[in-house]
């Protein structure tokens, strides 16, 4: 007889529920008090306190506290390394529930805690927070929102959730301004919104608009739309709503990008052109055949040429593009589905973006020089959006197998890593 259709043994099950009885019995009791020692959440610390680092200053913020005999909050600080010591004139009553620490240097770290002081004699304390105070501002496209997610300059909180219609399409940022301009191809509209998420100017309707890029010493957007088979540019005045420039004849304009520093403007097609324009009249400088659909550009300035990649499905091909030379042969093949690329103007090499597969975290970053060759890389990414910070060596990147925004060195090494975001996408990293 099969074991399975033996009938249960009554005293056994017997045993089995006096022993689960005891065992219920002996179960400890969840410690509600967040200040208890036993509280298995916050192990008798205090909760919900967080240091928020801005430009020149730290924002510290807490919730009070519902336990009865709170006399005083005060605030430790110190710098990694040292000994916590108090904050100077960083004593609140209970009704407080944050303050601001102004005596800071940007691009310094500060450790902080909550005290609390009980009239009875006791105390407890918080958690250490850090901060790192700076100019940084921290934009990321996130297609989960669907909107913009602002961090703050050291990339450890979310301080705000801008939501959309639609997920966007692109985006860039005019410098001077800090005014990022965003298209939405589903609305057929590109909006403008300071770094915080107000309005800066009307929207501007694009049918089709794909990709948008700002000449930062003019204040002029462009945009592509593959629909209108033209670029147009927009501003400097935020509140004007027609063209100010339009350049018909471009195939289905798949990217645009203008230059500051070299007042050109290059556009690609679906068609496999890269066309290079006047930036002020738009009249044509020059054009190369590369014979497959445009797929991004990235301006190197300094020598006024440009990197194209170009698409063959999921495998991509990678070009520079001199003024004036009509040469066009890749410098790297077969690269896996780059979704996108960026100049680094202090050592002019370009960062690269290959996804890879969709969702298995096979894909790399990689830096390379004028010659193709690979520089430096990481690999095990999904990589998406790439942005430079201004005036250094460093590159974001948006990591969909994270759901992250990595910070790299020259090197390719992480550097530091944002909270998890809703599948971002693009970052654009501003230092005025």
């Amino acid at each position: 007889m099969k074991d399975a259709a033996r009938p249960p043994d009554v005293r056994s099950l017997g045993i089995a529920l006096v022993l689960l009885i005891l065992a219920g019995g002996c179960t400890k009791r969840e410690r509600l008090n967040p200040l208890d020692p036993a509280n298995s959440a916050t192990h008798g610390t205090i909760p919900g306190f967080v240091a928020i680092a801005a430009n020149g200053l730290v924002e510290l913020r807490w919730i009070p506290l519902s336990q009865p005999g709170v006399a005083q909050y005060a605030v430790d600080r110190w710098r990694p390394g040292e000994s916590p010591h108090p904050l100077p004139g960083a004593v609140f009553n209970p009704a407080f529930t944050g303050t601001v620490d102004t005596d800071v240097q940007n691009d310094s770290t500060y450790v902080y805690r909550l005290v609390a002081r009980f009239a009875y004699g006791d105390s407890a304390v918080s958690p250490p927070d850090s901060a790192t105070p700076g100019p940084r501002s921290i934009s990321i496209l996130s297609a989960e929102l669907p909107g913009v997610v602002v961090l703050s300059p050291d990339a450890r909180v979310v301080i705000a959730s801008i939501p959309a219609e639609n997920a966007f399409e692109d985006f860039d940022i005019d410098r001077a301004r800090s005014v990022v301009w965003l298209s939405d191809p589903a609305s057929g509209v590109v909006l403008r919104h300071t770094l915080n998420g107000g309005v800066a100017g009307i929207g501007l309707r694009v049918p089709g608009v794909t990709d948008v890029s700002v000449s930062n010493l003019r204040g002029v957007g462009w945009v592509a739309s593959p629909e209108l088979q033209a670029v147009q540019s927009y501003g400097p005045a935020l509140d004007e709503p027609n063209p100010r420039l339009i350049i018909p004849g471009v195939g289905h304009a798949r990217v645009v990008e203008a230059g500051s520093l070299d007042p050109t403007v290059w556009v690609g097609n679906d068609e496999g052109v890269v066309y290079r324009f006047n930036l002020s009249d738009g009249s044509p400088l020059e054009q190369w055949t590369v014979g497959a659909p445009i797929r991004a550009i990235a301006l190197d300035q300094a020598a006024r040429g440009a990197w194209v990649v170009t698409s063959r499905g999921i495998l991509n091909d990678l070009y520079y593009l001199t003024p004036g030379d009509s040469t066009v042969a890749a410098k790297r093949t077969a690269l896996n589905n780059v979704a996108d690329i960026e100049v680094e103007t202090i050592s002019r090499t370009a960062w690269v973006s290959e996804r890879g597969a969709p969702r298995k975290g096979g894909g790399r970053i990689s830096r390379i020089d004028a010659t193709g060759a690979t520089v430096a890389a990481r690999v095990g990414l999904e990589p998406y959006g790439i942005a430079i910070e201004p005036g250094s060596d460093h590159v974001w990147v948006s990591d969909l197998a994270s759901n992250r925004v990595l910070e790299l060195d020259a090197s390719a090494t992480i550097v530091r890593r944002t909270p998890p975001i809703g599948v971002p996408y693009g970052v654009i990293v501003h230092v005025p």
